[in-house]
């Protein structure tokens, strides 16, 4: 089965998303703050819909989900905590990630 690759980072209300498989990339400030004074990822449900709607922005509405995708994910953002890197690990994989690693 063919694989996807991805490449994401991740700071204060923002988002690099790269399709290495492909080289297109998106990155956007999001609207709508889901970092906080004290976390990065202060708002899941907010967070999860921004990278949402940039996976399927970058994807054009193809069925990506087939092809078991997987991302590295970077926070670069201060502050970071290890509750944020659960939460990125999460957001991801609801969004079909097959494998997330967050460093």
């Amino acid at each position: 089965m063919f694989t996807v690759r991805y490449s994401a980072s991740v700071s204060r209300n923002y988002v690099h998303l790269t399709n290495i498989t492909t080289g297109e990339t998106i990155m956007r400030t999001s609207l709508r703050s889901f970092s906080s004074e004290s976390r990065l990822i202060a708002d899941s449900k907010g967070a999860a819909a921004f990278v949402g709607e940039l996976i399927r922005e970058i994807e054009g509405g193809r069925r990506w989900l087939r092809f078991l995708p997987t991302v590295d994910v970077t926070l670069t953002g201060e502050p970071r905590t290890p509750e944020d890197r659960e939460e990125a690990r999460r957001i991801f994989a609801e969004q079909g990630f097959v494998r997330v690693r967050v460093t």
